[in-house]
């Protein structure tokens, strides 16, 4: 194969995933041709809409999985938690590269830590789940939503006059914004998305020779890892809506996964570890989902 197609929202942390995936390929098949077709998204067309007012599957995937279905595109790059652990009929999940910083992180120019931070305060983020954690520790706090690209979201920060907001390390660590990051989360505490840190890689079915061309770069370890998470949240049924997270990872040849689903408002959460061995990863996160559902993990997503 001579070239390729790479599917992308528009977003400069969505091009720069997609350009590191194009590095990738070609370090590893230097003779292969790599285009990059930015593609809009219904969520990037309602960039001022809560996310959960929208309510719709696949928000920022849905356009780009139809140009993958139709082989306009070849490969669709994805941040792995946008990408619903339930696919359309005929795309897979082809795996990730290695993954970057899962955890959350709080960003103040104002406060050094969640600690300091006065009651009544303002703090702003578009996930319902960082959201419900936040006020498990700390309900005397006000939110508002926090929607847009990195470079917004950082400048509403400054302009709205708000004493937070909460994003993802990953996404700063990827466009070199590092420095401001204020502190990182306990991921414990601060159960991270299903998928945070990582890039999705989907393909249509039936590609074997761009599967062939993935295997040079997909990191078995990152990959084995969301593919848990997504078990797990899969059988919870939980979407972007929904306060629920999942961490998997490997520590001394161990693999641990931790789990977390609350009531919106954070007054009523699920959070539960399992650990074992690697190679029953998948069984562990099926596990870990049986024993939310027995604490009631549905009800306080569903309500």
């Amino acid at each position: 194969m001579s070239s390729i197609i790479i599917g992308s929202r528009g977003s400069s942390l969505a091009l720069q995933q997609s350009h590191h995936i194009r590095n990738l390929l070609q370090s590893a098949h230097p003779h292969l041709g790599v285009e990059i077709k930015t593609i809009q998204s219904l969520g990037d067309n309602q960039q001022e809409t809560p996310l959960p007012e929208i309510g719709a599957k696949g928000l920022f995937t849905a356009e780009i999985e139809s140009e993958l279905l139709s082989q306009k595109i070849d490969l669709a790059v994805h941040s792995l938690k946008d990408l619903p652990s339930t696919l359309p009929d005929g795309l897979n999940y082809a795996g990730s590269p290695e993954r970057e910083d899962a955890r959350d992180v709080f960003i103040s120019h104002r406060w050094r830590s969640l600690e300091d931070v006065p009651a009544k305060s303002i703090i702003a983020s578009g996930s319902t789940r960082r959201k419900a954690q936040f006020l498990e520790v700390r309900s005397d706090l006000e939110f508002r939503d926090l929607r847009g690209n990195i470079e917004t979201r950082l400048n509403k920060l400054k302009t709205e006059g708000w004493d937070g907001i909460i994003m993802a390390a990953a996404a700063l660590h990827r466009l070199n914004m590092s420095d401001q990051i204020t502190r990182y989360m306990d991921p414990l505490q601060f159960v991270p998305a299903v998928g945070q840190g990582a890039i999705g890689l989907e393909i249509k079915q039936g590609r074997e020779k761009i599967e062939q061309l993935l295997e040079s770069i997909i990191d078995i370890e990152t990959t084995q890892c969301c593919q848990a998470e997504r078990l797990f949240l899969s059988r919870l049924e939980g979407g972007c809506s929904s306060a629920i997270g999942c961490w998997g990872r490997m520590e001394n040849r161990r693999f641990l996964i931790t789990g977390y689903a609350a009531a919106s408002n954070g007054s009523k959460v699920v959070r539960k570890s399992l650990k074992g061995m690697p190679a029953d990863s998948d069984q562990l996160a099926l596990q870990l989902a049986e024993e939310f559902e027995r604490a009631g993990a549905r009800e306080l997503l569903a309500g």
